[in-house]
């Protein structure tokens, strides 16, 4: 009876309501900020992706555009330094002419004289006058510098080496004809040799264009080179890929022609592109100052010819070195391959 009563008062009931509802609204409470965290995070998540996107297809278009923006790079460079003229000249040159012209003799000595039956010793002697005005460069370079012709170091020794070009091109034409090296074959080797010279004679007159046209770009680049030493390498990158581009098309057809017999055509083809650098010589696209015989040191051979004789005198023992050793390689070509020792 004096015991306490186990029955909880009503305020004792209020309080514990209070502090059920506050947990429940505490416990709401946390179920929106996690929601709001979950639809935060999705969001960032849709947003990232977005940016995934937007910078792949920005790199994809990069990736793409990079070799148009370079190349065009590298001719903008190229054209601050040299005239298009000249890179329009170094183009014709190396692609008609060496990536042309000179590949095609090249690929197609041994084939032709494969049908005509000369063995592989007299081949590679032949061979090696083909290439022996490559030899010459040197004296050609010294040539051009010592002896203006016309007022001009240059123009005037490539358009005689085009013109000796074509003559060698001409009499290919002339000489060799669908059934000539069967009659030659028929006549005896003495005639099979006689005509073998002749083919002979009129490539090295081929090669003897490209090595000169070589030569003279070679040196009016590397004077640009020495003036502007910031230009790089750039032009010599570009020499060599006109020239790579021309021997690969030109391997491409002189293979199947030479195998099919079509030797003519393939004469006729060397005439095409050793005419080609044939007008921009004309036209002046190697740039050059005209000289004249009032400059110290110029002296008047004859009219249209002069010589340099101040530079001469200044480097005269290099010039006699490089005149020598440029014509002996090519007399040793002709006497071990024409003379009967």
């Amino acid at each position: 009876d004096d015991g306490e009563s186990l029955t909880p008062s009503s305020s004792e009931i209020d309080q514990v309501g209070l502090l059920g509802e506050e947990a429940r609204g505490a416990e709401a409470s946390l179920d929106n900020l996690n929601n709001n965290t979950s639809e935060n995070n999705n969001n960032d998540d849709t947003g990232e992706g977005h940016n995934n996107n937007h910078n792949s297809w920005e790199h994809t278009f990069q990736t793409v555009r990079h070799p148009i923006s370079s190349t065009k790079a590298y001719f903008t460079n190229l054209s601050s330094i040299f005239t298009w003229g000249f890179l329009s000249y170094l183009g014709v040159v190396n692609f008609f002419i060496l990536g042309g012209a000179f590949t095609l003799v090249m690929a197609l000595g041994l084939p032709l004289f494969k049908e005509l039956g000369i063995d592989a010793s007299r081949q590679q002697l032949y061979m090696t006058m083909i290439m022996s005005p490559w030899a010459m460069k040197p004296f050609i370079g010294v040539a051009s510098d010592l002896f203006p012709i016309r007022g001009y170091n240059k123009r005037y020794f490539a358009l005689y080496s085009i013109l000796i070009g074509l003559i060698g091109c001409t009499f290919l034409l002339i000489l060799y004809q669908p059934n000539t090296a069967s009659n030659a074959i028929s006549a005896g080797p003495t005639a099979v040799q006689h005509l073998a010279d002749l083919l002979v004679i009129c490539f090295t007159c081929i090669s003897y264009e490209g090595a000169t046209l070589d030569i003279l770009g070679e040196g009016k680049y590397s004077e640009y080179m020495r003036l502007r030493p910031d230009s790089g390498s750039g032009i010599i990158s570009y020499k060599f890929g006109m020239s790579l581009a021309g021997s690969i098309i030109t391997q491409m057809y002189v293979g199947p022609l030479s195998d099919m017999g079509y030797f003519h055509t393939l004469f006729w083809i060397a005439l095409g592109l050793a005419l080609a650098p044939f007008f921009p010589t004309l036209m002046g696209w190697i740039p050059e100052k005209k000289r004249s015989s009032q400059e110290p040191g110029m002296t008047k051979l004859c009219p249209g010819f002069l010589f340099d004789r101040g530079m001469f005198l200044r480097k005269r023992t290099p010039f006699i070195v490089i005149t020598l050793s440029g014509l002996a390689g090519p007399l040793m070509a002709a006497v071990t391959t024409f003379a009967d020792l």
